[in-house]
């Protein structure tokens, strides 16, 4: 690549790969725009779209700093987008309901991988113990609403045996006596307030993306997702940029992950840059051994430079090299960032939004040439 004259832009371009969220294409991407553009140390102006081989991202041009002669730098912002990859949950009649919730309890909440997560820190310890009981108490609701479903339905013909028949009454009864628990009323409005439902959904699409769930096609959802977030990284690295930038959210610092311990092009490794924000790669990691095999494999890939942003207040996530025993390469830190969150934000893990608009984060994405250390604000 020719060396660039003083005036000659220095391009740069930020691929956000975002986390689990059914929202329309660019609306994260939007996001992250708008509040770059709110960086002092480094003033941007949001400029019009950028199109490259079926990409489609938004310029953001440099403010005029008076009395600094610098290299402009102009920096192209991309959505690896795979939003419309999370299904709606399939209505299923009453047997099927209780069965798949049960699998999802038992995939998360009876599982040694989970409980051996509360070793990476207690705010780790303090989320998977509430999730387990929202999990838990998502799953005797919806126990309930079948129990109310079969009241009006005319018993199944297998209930001739006489131990079915008394497996079947004693669940209704159970769910009856559940029904008149005083305080029921109350946790199904908890319930609500802190979205389970939402939870759930995340549990389930989680559990098939770590199984690698085959669609209709025979294709696994971890090969899919790995292939729809590749292909935006191969078109953008295919530009003669001089820096990338891959800004991974929740879940999607997974998916980058797991698109990057295997990335085939070795020149562009020198210019690529990874940034994961509220990443639950530990935790996952200690209940999907492929997923803890992707992350060493790319740390031990030199040379990545690899910057990791948590929250003891988001207690979703932790730090991505937490758990991990040896030598973390000189390239790879990993930062805490103070959220001012109150305990239902906590509870309600709207806090692991907060990256989005975090300075320190913004900062980070918006300086040029970006160094293992974080600058700090």
């Amino acid at each position: 690549m020719p060396e660039p004259t003083p005036d000659e832009p220095m391009r740069r371009a930020i691929v956000l790969v975002p986390g689990i969220q059914r929202v329309e294409r660019f609306v994260r991407r939007d996001r992250l725009v708008d509040n770059l553009a709110t960086v002092e140390r480094h003033p941007l102006a949001a400029g019009g779209e950028v199109e490259l081989a079926g990409e489609i991202g938004r310029r953001l041009l440099p403010g005029s700093l008076r009395g600094v002669a610098a290299r402009p730098v102009e920096t192209d912002v991309f959505e690896a987008y795979w939003g419309d990859m999370v299904d709606d949950p399939v209505e299923t009649g009453p047997w099927g309901k209780l069965w798949s919730g049960f699998e999802l309890v038992a995939y998360w909440v009876f599982s040694r991988g989970t409980w051996r997560a509360f070793a990476l820190s207690r705010f780790i310890t303090i989320g998977l113990l509430f999730s387990g009981l929202l999990l838990i108490l998502w799953y005797v609701s919806i126990a309930l609403l079948v129990a109310s479903t079969l009241r009006g339905m005319q018993p199944p013909e297998v209930l001739a045996l006489p131990v079915l028949a008394q497996l079947y009454e004693g669940f209704l009864w159970l769910a009856a006596g559940i029904e008149s628990f005083a305080y029921w009323a109350l946790l199904a409005f908890v319930l609500s307030a802190v979205n389970a439902d939402g939870l759930a959904q995340i549990g389930r699409f989680t559990k098939d993306y770590l199984e690698n769930r085959p669609d209709e096609d025979e294709v696994g959802l971890r090969d899919r997702l790995r292939c729809r977030v590749r292909s935006t990284l191969d078109a953008v690295l295919a530009e003669p940029y001089d820096e990338v930038v891959v800004a991974a959210h929740s879940l999607g610092s997974v998916i980058a992950l797991d698109a990057l311990a295997d990335w085939p092009h070795e020149a562009d490794w020198p210019r690529l840059r990874l940034v994961t924000l509220g990443s639950p790669v530990a935790v996952l990691a200690c209940r999907s051994s492929w997923l803890a095999r992707e992350r060493q494999k790319l740390l031990d890939r030199p040379p990545v430079t690899w910057l990791d942003f948590h929250s003891n207040a988001d207690w979703l996530c932790t730090s991505v090299i937490a758990g991990l025993g040896g030598t973390v390469p000189a390239g790879v830190q990993s930062f805490e960032l103070p959220f001012d969150a109150g305990l239902l934000g906590r509870l309600s893990g709207s806090s692991h939004q907060d990256y989005y608009r975090n300075q320190r984060v913004l900062e980070t994405l918006a300086t040029p040439g970006l160094l293992p250390a974080a600058p700090q604000i």
